[in-house]
């Protein structure tokens, strides 16, 4: 048996085929936005049967037009059943299997919002109404920035790309509407000083609760900010590893920086149906 997984990203989709090992067989990037048609090719350049395919798995970025990668539409279509995640969610299967085998894993990816894909005992975890684990708008600030869900003090409205540029405001930072991670890093002065302090504080504020909550063997960072490196990682991990409820214990969450690779979230894809 053999099995597809299918990414679409960036108005491109990238489908691959796996043996039944997960063994990767064929690659190809498709230049129409029909996924039916995409994982046809595959398995026609494959030279195999539909019959042959156990499963497609599809991931899909957020947010999305249901009507491109529609699980049932899919099945309609092709005659294979289709298993579909966010992108994010199928990024963070990918690590857990092809990292360190890690079976509990969560996945934080830090942009102009805050997404995550939660892996537990190897299995994806998404909870009722595949609403669970939005750590986005967990509380880091009680009745602080206001948050686009309604609420006050939220993760997201810290961390985040518009809550970096909400600090930097506050600290009297100069150009600070279009600043960006790298930029404010960049600089060195005493207003940005006081920013880049605030902003690792609640970062690894929301990090640690996390940690705490969930207590993944690893914890995988996404996102631009992830370009300045230990410039960033090393403060937030002095914070983390003195204020994590496993401070005591050698067995301590592994906090680290994704991979970034297109196979990551085809091979998580291609294992939602496992």
């Amino acid at each position: 048996m053999y099995i597809i997984g299918a990414v679409l990203e960036n108005s491109k989709i990238t489908v691959a085929l796996y043996d039944k090992k997960f063994k990767l067989l064929l690659k190809k990037d498709v230049l129409h936005d029909d996924i039916s048609n995409a994982c046809l090719d595959v398995i026609s350049e494959g030279r195999i049967k539909r019959d042959d395919v156990d499963y497609i798995g599809v991931a899909v970025e957020s947010p999305f037009n249901t009507s491109v990668f529609d699980a049932t539409e899919i099945e309609k279509n092709i005659g294979i059943k289709c298993y579909t995640a966010s992108l994010i969610s199928a990024k963070a299967l990918g690590e857990a299997y092809t990292t360190n085998d890690t079976p509990y894993l969560f996945m934080l990816k830090i942009d102009d919002t805050i997404e995550c894909g939660i892996v537990i005992d190897k299995k994806l975890y998404s909870g009722a109404h595949n609403l669970g684990g939005k750590v986005a708008h967990i509380v880091i600030n009680f009745n602080g920035y206001e948050c686009t869900c309604g609420r006050k003090g939220c993760f997201e409205a810290y961390a985040s790309n518009s809550g970096l540029r909400r600090i930097a405001a506050e600290s009297g930072v100069p150009g600070w509407e279009k600043l960006t991670h790298a930029k404010l890093f960049g600089m060195n002065s005493p207003s940005a000083d006081r920013a880049k302090k605030l902003y690792v504080d609640y970062l690894a504020s929301g990090i640690t609760d996390i940690i705490n909550l969930f207590q993944p063997n690893e914890l995988v960072l996404e996102g631009a900010f992830t370009e300045l490196g230990d410039e960033l990682m090393t403060p937030i991990m002095d914070i983390i590893l003195r204020e994590q409820y496993t401070h005591d214990t050698p067995d301590k969450c592994n906090v680290r920086f994704a991979n970034n690779e297109v196979n990551t979230a085809l091979i998580g894809a291609a294992l939602l149906g496992r």
